[in-house]
């Protein structure tokens, strides 16, 4: 995980803050529940994009020989890989 919990719970808040001083949003709960929930959301799509790296490492490594011997990029392998099943699943980097 890229960032801490700190950090979303930084990030949540400033979203939910900012949210509500431009007029984009009127709560009828605490901000404090939107933020969590903010939070919630950027957790959650942190999870996915861990397991979605994690499906192209074992995707890639059942490939290992055949990129070695075409002596291909692993990184760039690895994000067009990544890029290539998120579309297929749906989800946004």
């Amino acid at each position: 995980m890229r960032l801490s919990k700190e950090l979303i719970k930084h990030i949540a808040d400033a979203v939910a803050a900012n949210l509500e001083a431009k007029g984009l949003a009127e709560y009828e709960v605490s901000k404090d529940v939107i933020a969590a929930l903010i939070a919630d959301v950027i957790f959650a799509n942190m999870q996915d994009e861990d397991k979605l790296s994690k499906d192209v490492e074992k995707l890639l490594a059942a490939h290992e020989a055949e990129i070695a011997k075409e002596n291909m990029d692993y990184r760039k392998v690895f994000e067009l890989t990544k890029q290539k099943l998120a579309k297929d699943r749906g989800f946004v980097l």
